[in-house]
C-alpha cells in the first residue's frame, strides 16, 4: 500500500501497482475494479479514476497505473481516502487490496491554520502607530485575516490575536 499524502482539491496523481500470480511471477487482473471508499463509507467510487492495467503493453504484465483527479464533488477537503482494488481475478484466486491512502487538506500542512500562519509570515504586515494594533494581511495586500492588540504592562508587552 502507498501513502500518497495530504493532496489538494482539484490536482491529479498518478500511482502504480503490481499483481502477481501465486508463484509470485507476473500477472495482470481480469474482472474487478478499482475504487475509492471516502473515510468509513463502505460503497466506492470509481469517479476520478482511469487505470491503466499493464501499461498497455505486454511486456508491462502486471503492473499497472492509476491516474487520480480529485475534481469531483466526492473529493473533498477534510476527509480522507482509499483506493482498493475490488473482486479482481487473479491468478484464478478473487482478490480485494488496498492500493493507495491519501486525505485531502486533512492534515496540519494543508490546514488553514497553517496556511494563515505561513501568510503571517510572509505577507505584508502594517503597525498603528497609535493604538499599537498589528495588522497582517493575505495575499492580495488588501484583506486583513490577523490583528494583533499589544498591550504594554511595565516591563512587558504582550501580543494577544483577534
Amino acid at each position: 500500500m502507498i501513502y500518497l499524502g495530504d493532496l489538494r482539491t482539484g490536482s491529479t496523481h498518478y500511482f502504480n501497482f503490481t499483481t502477481n500470480d501465486k508463484n509470485g511471477g507476473k500477472a495482470t487482473y481480469t474482472e474487478g475494479s478499482v475504487k475509492v471508499f471516502k473515510d468509513d463509507t463502505t460503497a466506492g467510487v470509481a469517479t476520478g479514476i482511469t487505470v491503466n492495467k499493464d501499461f498497455g503493453n505486454p511486456a508491462m504484465t502486471g503492473i499497472h497505473n492509476v491516474k487520480l483527479v480529485l475534481t469531483d464533488s466526492f473529493y473533498a477537503a477534510g476527509h480522507d481516502y482509499s483506493v482498493v482494488l475490488t473482486e479482481a481475478d487473479i491468478d484464478g484466486e478473487t482478490v480485494n487490496a488496498v492500493l493507495a491512502t491519501f486525505s485531502i487538506e486533512n492534515r496540519f500542512a494543508g490546514s488553514s491554520l497553517f496556511q494563515k500562519a505561513a501568510k503571517v509570515l510572509v505577507n505584508k504586515a502594517v503597525q498603528n502607530k497609535n493604538t499599537g494594533e498589528i495588522d497582517y494581511y493575505d495575499d492580495d495586500s488588501e484583506t486583513i485575516i490577523l490583528t494583533h492588540t499589544p498591550t504594554d504592562e511595565e516591563l512587558i508587552i504582550t501580543r494577544t490575536p483577534s
